[in-house]
Protein backbone atom coordinates (compact mmCIF):
# COMPACT_ATOMS: atom_id res chain seq x y z
CA UNK A 1 0.00 0.00 0.00
CA UNK A 2 1.36 3.13 -1.10
CA UNK A 3 1.33 6.72 0.42
CA UNK A 4 -1.18 8.58 -1.86
CA UNK A 5 -1.70 12.17 -2.47
CA UNK A 6 -3.90 14.56 -4.65
CA UNK A 7 -2.28 16.91 -7.19
CA UNK A 8 -4.72 19.54 -7.88
CA UNK A 9 -4.42 22.52 -10.12
CA UNK A 10 -7.69 25.15 -8.16
CA UNK A 11 -8.35 27.23 -11.72
CA UNK A 12 -10.21 30.62 -10.07
CA UNK A 13 -10.35 32.22 -13.46
CA UNK A 14 -13.58 32.81 -15.18
CA UNK A 15 -15.25 29.93 -12.36
CA UNK A 16 -13.63 28.01 -9.48
CA UNK A 17 -12.86 24.05 -10.60
CA UNK A 18 -10.20 21.83 -9.32
CA UNK A 19 -8.37 19.17 -11.70
CA UNK A 20 -6.89 16.48 -9.62
CA UNK A 21 -4.59 13.85 -10.25
CA UNK A 22 -4.30 10.53 -8.10
CA UNK A 23 -0.71 9.63 -6.97
CA UNK A 24 -0.11 6.29 -5.09
CA UNK A 25 2.94 5.46 -4.00
CA UNK A 26 6.05 8.21 -1.94
CA UNK A 27 3.38 11.25 -1.77
CA UNK A 28 5.19 12.77 1.47
CA UNK A 29 6.21 16.18 1.24
CA UNK A 30 10.53 14.88 1.30
CA UNK A 31 9.70 12.99 -2.50
CA UNK A 32 6.46 14.25 -4.37
CA UNK A 33 6.09 17.44 -2.45
CA UNK A 34 9.88 17.82 -3.45
CA UNK A 35 9.22 16.59 -7.25
CA UNK A 36 6.41 19.05 -7.94
CA UNK A 37 8.61 22.25 -6.52
CA UNK A 38 11.58 21.51 -8.37
CA UNK A 39 10.05 20.85 -12.33
CA UNK A 40 6.11 21.30 -11.67
CA UNK A 41 6.39 24.89 -10.04
CA UNK A 42 4.87 27.30 -12.73
CA UNK A 43 1.27 27.80 -13.60
CA UNK A 44 1.53 25.96 -17.09
CA UNK A 45 3.34 22.71 -15.30
CA UNK A 46 0.99 22.86 -12.33
CA UNK A 47 -1.90 22.53 -14.73
CA UNK A 48 -0.33 19.67 -17.16
CA UNK A 49 0.49 17.34 -14.01
CA UNK A 50 -3.01 17.87 -12.34
CA UNK A 51 -4.19 16.72 -15.81
CA UNK A 52 -2.66 13.50 -16.43
CA UNK A 53 -5.27 11.22 -14.21
CA UNK A 54 -3.10 8.59 -11.99
CA UNK A 55 0.62 8.39 -11.38
CA UNK A 56 2.41 5.51 -9.59
CA UNK A 57 5.11 7.44 -8.63
CA UNK A 58 6.97 11.02 -9.42
CA UNK A 59 10.82 10.91 -9.38
CA UNK A 60 11.60 13.70 -7.23
CA UNK A 61 15.12 14.07 -8.75
CA UNK A 62 14.41 14.50 -12.28
CA UNK A 63 10.50 15.12 -12.09
CA UNK A 64 9.85 11.85 -14.79
CA UNK A 65 6.49 9.75 -13.61
CA UNK A 66 5.53 6.41 -15.02
CA UNK A 67 1.68 5.12 -14.04
CA UNK A 68 0.49 1.67 -14.00
CA UNK A 69 -3.32 2.66 -15.30
CA UNK A 70 -4.97 5.10 -17.39
CA UNK A 71 -7.39 7.71 -16.12
CA UNK A 72 -8.80 10.87 -16.75
CA UNK A 73 -8.42 13.61 -13.94
CA UNK A 74 -10.97 14.40 -11.42
CA UNK A 75 -12.78 17.69 -12.50
CA UNK A 76 -14.79 19.14 -9.38
CA UNK A 77 -16.62 22.45 -10.06
CA UNK A 78 -16.42 24.43 -6.65
CA UNK A 79 -19.82 25.91 -4.95
CA UNK A 80 -19.65 29.46 -4.80
CA UNK A 81 -18.74 30.21 -1.46
CA UNK A 82 -15.19 30.35 0.06
CA UNK A 83 -15.70 27.78 2.95
CA UNK A 84 -17.65 25.19 0.89
CA UNK A 85 -15.30 25.48 -1.64
CA UNK A 86 -12.92 24.39 1.11
CA UNK A 87 -14.99 21.91 2.22
CA UNK A 88 -15.03 20.51 -1.14
CA UNK A 89 -11.21 20.01 -2.11
CA UNK A 90 -10.42 18.61 1.34
CA UNK A 91 -13.75 16.15 0.66
CA UNK A 92 -11.89 15.54 -2.44
CA UNK A 93 -8.80 14.53 -1.03
CA UNK A 94 -10.29 12.37 1.58
CA UNK A 95 -12.18 10.67 -1.24
CA UNK A 96 -9.08 9.82 -2.70
CA UNK A 97 -7.87 7.99 0.21
CA UNK A 98 -5.22 10.23 -0.02
CA UNK A 99 -2.29 11.36 2.91
CA UNK A 100 -1.70 14.32 1.38
CA UNK A 101 -3.33 17.17 -0.84
CA UNK A 102 -1.16 19.62 -3.49
CA UNK A 103 -3.10 22.01 -4.28
CA UNK A 104 -1.83 24.10 -6.98
CA UNK A 105 -2.89 28.15 -5.81
CA UNK A 106 -2.82 29.84 -9.51
CA UNK A 107 -3.16 33.41 -7.95
CA UNK A 108 0.11 33.07 -5.95
CA UNK A 109 1.94 30.21 -7.82
CA UNK A 110 2.98 28.07 -4.88
CA UNK A 111 2.04 24.52 -4.53
CA UNK A 112 -0.09 24.41 -1.10
CA UNK A 113 0.36 20.96 0.37
CA UNK A 114 -1.49 19.43 3.43
CA UNK A 115 -1.68 16.49 5.58
CA UNK A 116 -4.67 14.51 5.88
CA UNK A 117 -6.24 14.91 9.30
CA UNK A 118 -9.58 14.62 8.76
CA UNK A 119 -12.30 16.48 6.45
CA UNK A 120 -12.73 19.41 8.55
CA UNK A 121 -9.04 20.19 9.63
CA UNK A 122 -8.21 20.08 5.46
CA UNK A 123 -10.67 22.62 5.32
CA UNK A 124 -9.46 24.91 7.69
CA UNK A 125 -6.01 24.72 6.86
CA UNK A 126 -7.14 25.33 3.55
CA UNK A 127 -8.86 28.55 4.72
CA UNK A 128 -6.02 30.13 6.29
CA UNK A 129 -3.33 29.07 3.44
CA UNK A 130 -5.70 30.22 0.19
CA UNK A 131 -7.89 33.33 2.99
CA UNK A 132 -5.96 35.86 -0.22
CA UNK A 133 -9.11 34.04 -2.20
CA UNK A 134 -11.98 34.58 -0.40
CA UNK A 135 -12.72 37.38 -3.04
CA UNK A 136 -12.95 34.83 -6.01
CA UNK A 137 -15.94 33.39 -4.44
CA UNK A 138 -19.46 35.14 -2.93
CA UNK A 139 -19.59 36.00 0.90
CA UNK A 140 -18.14 33.62 2.93
CA UNK A 141 -20.59 32.48 5.69
CA UNK A 142 -20.67 30.96 8.30
CA UNK A 143 -18.90 27.43 8.42
CA UNK A 144 -21.63 24.96 8.08
CA UNK A 145 -22.42 22.63 10.77
CA UNK A 146 -21.42 19.47 8.98
CA UNK A 147 -19.59 18.29 6.16
CA UNK A 148 -21.09 17.73 2.77
CA UNK A 149 -23.77 15.07 2.39
CA UNK A 150 -21.64 12.51 0.46
CA UNK A 151 -19.67 12.01 4.14
CA UNK A 152 -20.40 11.36 7.79
CA UNK A 153 -18.94 11.79 11.47
CA UNK A 154 -18.67 8.98 13.59
CA UNK A 155 -16.21 9.09 16.54
CA UNK A 156 -14.61 11.98 15.95
CA UNK A 157 -13.37 10.60 12.51
CA UNK A 158 -15.00 11.76 8.92
CA UNK A 159 -16.00 8.05 7.34
CA UNK A 160 -16.23 7.56 3.85
CA UNK A 161 -19.50 6.57 2.66
CA UNK A 162 -19.39 7.13 -0.86
CA UNK A 163 -19.48 4.55 -3.26
CA UNK A 164 -19.27 1.82 0.12
CA UNK A 165 -21.72 -0.48 -1.91
CA UNK A 166 -18.99 -1.21 -4.48
CA UNK A 167 -16.25 -2.26 -1.74
CA UNK A 168 -16.22 -6.38 -0.56
CA UNK A 169 -17.22 -6.44 2.81
CA UNK A 170 -16.22 -9.85 3.47
CA UNK A 171 -12.58 -8.55 2.81
CA UNK A 172 -12.69 -5.69 5.12
CA UNK A 173 -13.87 -8.30 7.53
CA UNK A 174 -11.29 -10.52 7.07
CA UNK A 175 -8.39 -8.00 7.70
CA UNK A 176 -10.35 -6.50 10.67
CA UNK A 177 -10.42 -10.11 12.12
CA UNK A 178 -6.86 -10.94 11.14
CA UNK A 179 -5.59 -7.69 12.63
CA UNK A 180 -8.25 -7.12 15.61
CA UNK A 181 -6.36 -5.20 18.70
CA UNK A 182 -3.43 -3.57 16.39
CA UNK A 183 -2.96 -0.17 16.98
CA UNK A 184 -4.49 2.64 14.32
CA UNK A 185 -6.82 -0.28 13.20
CA UNK A 186 -9.57 2.06 12.15
CA UNK A 187 -7.25 4.26 9.77
CA UNK A 188 -5.83 0.95 8.34
CA UNK A 189 -9.21 -0.03 7.27
CA UNK A 190 -10.40 3.01 5.55
CA UNK A 191 -6.95 3.00 4.05
CA UNK A 192 -7.77 -0.53 2.51
CA UNK A 193 -11.52 0.71 1.63
CA UNK A 194 -10.33 3.54 0.14
CA UNK A 195 -7.65 1.70 -2.34
CA UNK A 196 -10.41 -1.29 -3.02
CA UNK A 197 -12.74 1.42 -4.20
CA UNK A 198 -9.60 2.98 -6.53
CA UNK A 199 -8.23 -0.05 -7.62
CA UNK A 200 -10.12 -3.03 -7.18
CA UNK A 201 -10.20 -5.49 -4.69
CA UNK A 202 -8.22 -8.23 -6.88
CA UNK A 203 -4.96 -7.00 -5.68
CA UNK A 204 -5.92 -8.30 -2.14
CA UNK A 205 -8.02 -11.47 -3.26
CA UNK A 206 -5.42 -13.85 -2.46
CA UNK A 207 -4.08 -12.09 0.55
CA UNK A 208 -2.66 -14.91 3.51
CA UNK A 209 -2.58 -13.64 7.39
CA UNK A 210 0.68 -12.98 6.87
CA UNK A 211 -0.32 -10.85 3.84
CA UNK A 212 -2.36 -8.50 5.57
CA UNK A 213 0.01 -8.15 8.58
CA UNK A 214 2.73 -6.87 6.31
CA UNK A 215 0.24 -4.51 4.71
CA UNK A 216 -0.90 -3.40 7.27
CA UNK A 217 3.27 -2.92 9.09
CA UNK A 218 4.06 -1.43 6.21
CA UNK A 219 0.94 1.07 6.42
CA UNK A 220 1.97 1.88 10.16
CA UNK A 221 5.92 2.65 8.83
CA UNK A 222 4.44 4.54 6.04
CA UNK A 223 2.19 6.68 8.72
CA UNK A 224 5.08 7.25 10.87
CA UNK A 225 7.66 8.79 7.59
CA UNK A 226 4.65 10.75 6.66
CA UNK A 227 4.03 12.38 10.25
CA UNK A 228 7.81 13.09 10.73
CA UNK A 229 7.94 14.22 7.18
CA UNK A 230 5.58 16.51 7.63
CA UNK A 231 6.79 17.71 11.26
CA UNK A 232 10.00 18.57 9.59
CA UNK A 233 8.32 20.80 6.95
CA UNK A 234 6.49 22.19 9.41
CA UNK A 235 9.38 23.58 11.28
CA UNK A 236 11.15 24.64 8.01
CA UNK A 237 8.19 26.68 7.43
CA UNK A 238 8.54 28.39 10.61
CA UNK A 239 12.71 28.78 10.17
CA UNK A 240 12.94 26.32 13.53
CA UNK A 241 15.53 24.65 11.12
CA UNK A 242 16.73 25.08 8.08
Amino acid sequence: MGTRALIGYLDTDGGTKLTSTYNHYDGYPSNLGKGLENFYNNDAKAEEIANVGYISYLDPETGEWDAANKQKPEITMLPDNFNEAMMEIAAEVDSFGADYGYIWDNENEEWIAIKNNGIRGMAEDLEMEMAHLKDKFAMMPERPDQTIEAYHVSDDKEVITKESSEINEDLIAKAEKILKGKANLDDYLKSLQNDIRLNGEEGYADYTVEDFIEDYNNYIQDKMDIDESFIRQMKYKAGIIK
